[in-house]
C-alpha cells in the first residue's frame, strides 16, 4: 500500500503545488487547521518554498480522500485544498517565533 498526499493552492488558479509519497499514513488533519510549509518540493520550479524561517502558511479548506490502485498497489490519496493565510504565525504563538536561539538563553 502507498500514501500520497496531494496539496493544491485555492487561490487564484486552485493549482497542485506539491505531491508528497509515503510508505506510511500521512497524519490526520481537519478543515480550519494550519498547514505550514517550511520547505516542502513544490512541482513548479519557479515557486519557491518556504522555510523554517520564512515559512509560506496556508489554512486547510477542504480534505478529500481517494483509494485508487496503480501498479499493482493501491494507493491513498489525501487531498487538501489550501488556501493561503497571511495573519499571525498561530494563534497560540502570535507573531514572535517560539523558537529562542542559544544566543537568547
Amino acid at each position: 500500500m502507498g500514501y500520497r498526499l496531494e496539496l493544491c493552492d485555492i487561490s487564484g488558479e486552485h493549482r497542485p503545488i506539491a505531491i508528497l509519497s509515503a510508505a506510511t499514513p500521512f497524519p490526520a488533519v481537519a478543515v480550519g487547521e494550519r498547514f505550514d510549509d517550511e520547505g516542502w518540493p513544490r512541482l513548479d520550479p519557479n515557486d519557491p518554498p518556504g522555510s523554517a524561517t520564512t515559512s509560506r502558511r496556508y489554512t486547510i479548506r477542504s480534505v478529500k480522500h481517494v483509494v485508487t490502485r496503480g501498479d499493482g498497489v493501491i494507493i491513498a490519496r489525501y487531498c487538501l485544498s489550501l488556501a493561503p493565510f497571511d495573519g499571525d504565525r498561530s494563534p497560540v504563538w502570535g507573531a514572535n517565533n517560539p523558537i529562542r536561539s542559544q544566543a537568547d538563553r
